[in-house]
């Protein structure tokens, strides 16, 4: 039996099932008769907790649980400290036990997927990574990176990031941004293949639920954003322009997910008479309940700041999934072309409440257009973003290494 590694430490593993791509991907592979081993951390970065190590019995694959101290605020001395950690305690762990016939990295972090990488070379080892982030770019949407002080510190990381991006055999990436990164001067990788994190379809449509748990009401337009609520994405814009539309009484923005800036955020809602009213926060919700409010939803907001380095996400996936209309903010240009070439919606402009407002507007008196965008964005959903489909390229493409 054919023995594979996946190292991804954000695997959201207290969550049995979960739609995380690398737990998904190791049960795949376990179901088609390989030897899976998921290297994970035990800390938890959403909930800023740590799991217990009874978990990993809830698996049918080996679950490695790989200690890190943690952290309070995701951008921190700290956070870096405890990636290193773990970095650390995964070399020590991988050294004890028998070598795989190749090894699959998530990418960040940088630490542990260096790790890894370093390990599959010195033992001539089959290496994968799967860009999920770009650090240290993706920190530019937390971090001003127009200062030359900045970038000066930034330079170290971004040689290490092409360091470790140079060790792959294969790069795989959640976007053709993300995936494409990986080609720097001096690499040997000759495969550089984007696979949506997507969606699992059967969920979405097959999900079973009470009518009356969520209800809502037939002259209702719901606009629906899901996620985290951090620095960045572009929520307080979207909150400003339902205070503007307010007159509108049936349009509500429906806000499920939570994250550092919720309070804030609810604050600013109160103070302009909105919450509860016309935007309403949901908090963390069951993946399956979440399925069925977006299945009740009319439009998804796809709501990035301008900084931000986001591609194509979970939510989008979950929004073309569920066949909804889009207004994105996100300027990277992959997503911008495929919301206008593919004609999934609006795009309007992170931190202008009055593009947001028009784009909203517009969006709404269109019927015809709404139709067109919700058929188009289930059709993506179908080609591109079904994980049973879409995911064969990453499964076939271990075989032909092992």
């Amino acid at each position: 039996m054919k023995k594979v590694w996946i190292v991804a430490p954000f695997s959201n593993i207290k969550m049995v099932g979960v739609r995380n791509r690398f737990q998904y991907l190791a049960n795949r592979l376990h179901n088609e008769g390989m030897d899976v081993t998921l290297f994970t951390s035990d800390f938890r970065h959403g909930k800023k907790t740590h799991v217990s190590s009874d978990i990993v019995k809830e698996y049918p694959f080996k679950v490695k649980l790989i200690h890190e101290p943690g952290y309070e605020k995701n951008v921190s001395v700290k956070r870096a400290l405890s990636h290193k950690r773990f970095g650390d305690n995964l070399k020590k762990q991988i050294e004890k036990i028998e070598e795989p016939d190749i090894i699959y990295a998530a990418y960040p972090t940088m630490s542990s997927s260096y790790i890894a990488g370093k390990y599959a070379k010195e033992n001539d080892i089959p290496f994968i990574i799967d860009i999920q982030d770009t650090w240290p770019e993706s920190v530019s949407s937390a971090i001003d990176t127009k200062k030359l002080i900045v970038r000066i510190l930034m330079w170290p990381f971004t040689k290490f990031a092409n360091k470790i991006y140079r060790m792959a055999d294969v790069v795989f990436g959640v976007s053709e941004t993300y995936a494409q990164r990986a080609n720097v001067k001096g690499t040997n990788c000759k495969e550089f293949i984007p696979v949506y994190i997507g969606a699992e379809l059967e969920k979405f449509d097959n999900v079973n639920y009470d009518e009356g748990e969520i209800r809502k009401s037939q002259d209702d337009i719901w606009i629906t954003y899901i996620g985290t609520l951090s620095h960045s994405y572009d929520i307080g814009t979207a909150v400003k322009a339902f205070a503007e539309i307010n007159e509108n009484k049936n349009i509500k923005l429906n806000i499920i997910g939570s994250g550092p800036d919720e309070d804030k955020l609810i604050k600013l809602a109160k103070e302009l008479g909105i919450y509860n009213q016309s935007v309403y926060f949901h908090g963390f919700m069951k993946y399956e309940d979440m399925i069925v409010f977006l299945k009740k939803s009319d439009i998804a907001l796809n709501a990035l700041t301008a900084g931000s380095k986001g591609t194509i996400t979970n939510k989008l996936g979950d929004y073309v999934s569920a066949g909804l209309p889009i207004l994105n903010s996100s300027q990277e240009q992959e997503v911008i072309d495929l919301v206008n070439n593919k004609e999934l919606g609006i795009n309007y402009t992170p931190g202008d409440v009055s593009s947001l407002k028009n784009a909203i507007l517009k969006m709404i008196e269109d019927k015809e257009s709404m139709k067109k965008y919700s058929r188009n964005s289930r059709l993506l959903a179908e080609k591109y973003f079904d994980r049973k489909e879409s995911y064969k390229v990453i499964v076939d493409k271990i075989r032909e290494f092992i």
